[in-house]
């Protein structure tokens, strides 16, 4: 009879934890789930794409941490708006990046505290262009992403942004790079000024070259000596030297066009 009934108790355990793995992630046409989303697309849609910042002022958290796998770290609202003002939805940037999902891979995760809702974990896919109603077979790029939201007063905020695993679909993966004489390396570092980037710093991190353009911080390797290449990108940086061997300025090819010219200063 007791051996009957550890039987019954460990199957219930058991069931009850299948249950909870099974309901783990939000169903698709759940009220979290449509709740995540829409919030998403107000931060995306409305937000980023069409720079209405006030969006952003309303769902962050005012101590957000937004980490980047190439641009580096952001560590408070304040200074991703700062950061949005001055790059992407700056007046004078004519380059506008608009940022979409990719259609049927995004999740919400419900997170609670003894029973009591109070956040989500929302994962996906998305992708970037400079296009308006593409779609991402059109694409050329795509990365993951993970935001934590936190309900709040009945609102829900965005607190914890990853960004990660940037990657393009035209990137060639079977350059190799180079070995490149320190001397020459160090002629390349020191601060740029591009028409639609900025301010572009080069500088050396051990044995490589890093880049640092708005929101780009990526090593970049030589395939020549005068030529660079993103190792998850289309893109590469020649350095033209003057007839005295002094840098000029740097040249951004993108799939093998001239989209930037940067002067060194």
């Amino acid at each position: 009879m007791k051996i009957h009934n550890k039987i019954n108790v460990y199957s219930i355990i058991c069931f009850l934890f299948l249950a909870l793995s099974v309901n783990a992630q939000a169903e698709k046409n759940s009220e979290l789930y449509d709740t995540i989303m829409y919030n998403d697309s107000l931060l995306f849609n409305e937000g980023f794409n069409n720079c209405k910042l006030s969006m952003f002022e309303d769902l962050l958290t005012d101590d957000l941490e937004f980490y980047h796998d190439k641009s580096g770290v952001e560590n408070s609202k304040s200074e991703f708006l700062s950061s949005m003002q001055n790059g992407i939805c700056n007046p004078a940037n004519t380059e506008k990046i608009y940022r979409y999902l990719v259609p049927g891979r995004s999740a919400v995760f419900p997170l609670y505290d003894n029973g009591k809702l109070y956040g989500a974990l929302q994962n996906g896919t998305h992708f970037f262009s400079q296009k308006r109603n593409i779609t991402f077979e059109e694409s050329n790029n795509s990365a993951l992403f993970s935001h934590l939201w936190l309900l709040e007063n009945k609102s829900w905020k965005l607190k914890r942004v990853l960004s990660y695993n940037h990657i393009s679909k035209d990137v060639q993966t079977d350059t190799e790079s180079v070995s490149v004489s320190m001397e020459l390396l160090e002629s390349y570092t020191g601060h740029y000024v591009a028409p639609k980037s900025g301010d572009v710093h080069i500088y050396l991190n051990e044995k490589d070259l890093t880049l640092k353009a708005g929101q780009m911080n990526s090593v970049i390797k030589a395939s020549s000596e005068s030529i660079f290449f993103h190792q998850q990108a289309p893109l590469t940086f020649e350095f033209i030297t003057t007839e005295s061997g002094d840098v000029e300025k740097m040249i951004v090819r993108e799939n093998g066009n001239i989209v930037e010219e940067a002067i060194k200063q």
